[in-house]
């Protein structure tokens, strides 16, 4: 009886034991997954943020190119009327 439960007693801690640890690797592992999820929607979220200010940026830089274009074709039509009046045709 006492050789039993010598056996016994340490063999049934040892699969308590190898339960908790299994236990605690399988939580430890499920809250990793939520952290990388949740990681990464932040990382999403600030990406989509990023975009949305470039897409705002591109916009800007159209209208700025829009608008030195049009500079441009002034300021070459200044030129032409400018270059008729110093070479009046003869």
């Amino acid at each position: 009886m006492t050789m039993a439960l010598a056996m016994i007693i340490p063999l049934s801690m040892l699969i308590y034991s190898n339960s908790r640890i299994t236990e605690a690797k399988e939580t430890l592992r499920a809250e990793m997954a939520q952290t990388r999820n949740e990681l990464l929607l932040a990382m999403e979220k600030r990406f989509n943020t990023v975009d949305s200010r470039l897409n705002g940026m591109d916009a800007r830089f159209d209208s700025i190119d829009r608008k030195l274009d049009e500079i441009l074709r002034i300021l070459a039509d200044h030129h032409t009327r400018i270059t008729r009046l110093e070479h009046p045709p003869h």
